[in-house]
């Protein structure tokens, strides 16, 4: 379990989203028709070992650096033909010399100057147009148009096409902060930890309203139980509290609303929770 010491330490953590801190990388790319994609899956990262030791060489022997945007130090070049067969074309450094082309790489799969991915079976997501919404973590984002799509020894198997949209209609994540702080304020009728907070997992619409709660508890002192029992009337003011006030920007994804997640301070040193000015 989480301490809840370690969660209110500073409570500039209570106004970001609760993210994984990492890198976001450069996708692969994929050729689907005439249209060149952003694919966001590594195949070759289970291809044989013998094959990724001889691109490691390679790249060694390139001096390819790579980023912090690219630590693999390459990006693949991929097809999807018209029969659902993945292929790799070819393997470039992030500056777009070429490492090498498919057939060089993996000779066994080797058609042409390519390869099949047929050593490859897993789910790939791919896709074109703006980008909807963006974390700073691996292939955490999301564009307008996406496939995602199964595949068997290099063959896809089955497709979904989604539509993705981002809707502008939250208030500053501060703004909520207080908004929620002072309504729970109002709400609960009784004797409040003089230290507390509500981590809430939620979803919200195309209307910035709270739809969907997947998860809360609040957290307070040191050593004080975190109370994540749904009957709990702390817990309920705070949630009524965060339904009713609050306003958040909302991400149509897969369709489905995409699950946000948020710690959101009520009281400090026993008054309700202000943000500080200047």
């Amino acid at each position: 379990m989480i301490r809840a010491a370690l969660l209110l330490s500073a409570v500039v953590c209570f106004l970001q989203p609760f993210r994984a801190s990492a890198t976001g990388q450069a996708a692969e790319r994929l050729v689907v028709g005439c249209d060149t994609m952003q694919l966001f899956a590594l195949p070759l990262a289970t291809a044989d070992s013998a094959v990724l030791a001889r691109l490691e060489k390679r790249l060694d022997e390139l001096d390819a650096s790579g980023s912090t945007a690219c630590w693999r130090r390459c990006i693949g070049v991929w097809r999807l033909d018209d029969e659902g067969i993945l292929w790799l074309e070819c393997v470039n450094t992030e500056d777009g010399d070429v490492v090498f082309s498919g057939a060089e790489l993996v000779p066994e799969f080797a058609a042409g100057s390519r390869a099949r991915a047929g050593w490859f079976s897993g789910e790939i997501r791919y896709g074109t147009g703006n980008q909807v919404y963006y974390q700073h973590d691996g292939f955490m984002r999301i564009l307008e148009r996406e496939w995602v799509a199964a595949v068997s020894e290099g063959r896809v198997r089955e497709t979904k096409a989604y539509r993705n949209r981002l809707y502008e209609r939250g208030a500053d994540a501060t703004d909520n902060a207080q908004r929620v702080a002072a309504a729970f304020d109002s709400l609960h009728v009784g004797k409040s930890p003089d230290l507390l907070s509500l981590y809430v997992v939620f979803a919200a619409d195309s209307t910035g309203r709270v739809v969907r709660i997947d998860r809360a508890r609040l957290l307070s002192e040191k050593g004080s139980p975190v109370v994540s029992d749904p009957a709990d009337p702390l817990l309920q003011a705070a949630l009524r509290a965060f339904r009713s006030v609050s306003r958040w920007d909302a991400w149509w994804v897969g369709e489905t609303w995409k699950e946000q997640a948020y710690f959101i301070p009520l009281r400090r040193a026993g008054t309700v929770w202000k943000p500080r000015r200047g």
